[in-house]
């Protein structure tokens, strides 16, 4: 619970779209996702998802942090989809996972993870 306070205290200190804004938005996302998996808190998997929707909108295609953060909602929306079953979680899943690849191509240091999220997710 501090660690998310302080994520959203941070977050404060930001504007939205700054790099800095989305590097805290990121770290929130993730400590919100970690709590999820420790105490089953569906609301922190949501808020989670949520803010790894703000960051697609402010990452853009091509920018740092995108392909990550295709990868992450990716993953948290199979989280979300293993718990209530939700067949356009996964569907959405799998869409960010391809996007993350088309992002890392062959050759490319992420292209492995890439390929593993995406065979998993399948």
């Amino acid at each position: 619970d501090d660690v998310v306070s302080q994520h959203r205290d941070a977050l404060s200190f930001y504007v939205p779209g700054q790099p800095q804004w989305v590097n805290w938005k990121c770290s929130l996302a993730i400590a919100l996702a970690m709590r999820f998996e420790r105490q089953g808190r569906k609301q922190d998997l949501e808020e989670a998802i949520l803010s790894y929707r703000q960051m697609l909108i402010w990452t853009g295609r091509g920018r740092a942090n995108h392909c990550g953060a295709l990868n992450n909602i990716a993953n948290a929306l199979s989280t979300r989809f293993e718990q209530g079953g939700d067949r356009k979680d996964l569907e959405e899943a799998i869409q960010h996972h391809r996007d993350a690849l088309v992002l890392t191509p062959p050759g490319h240091p992420d292209r492995g993870s890439s390929l593993n999220n995406i065979a998993t997710a399948l």
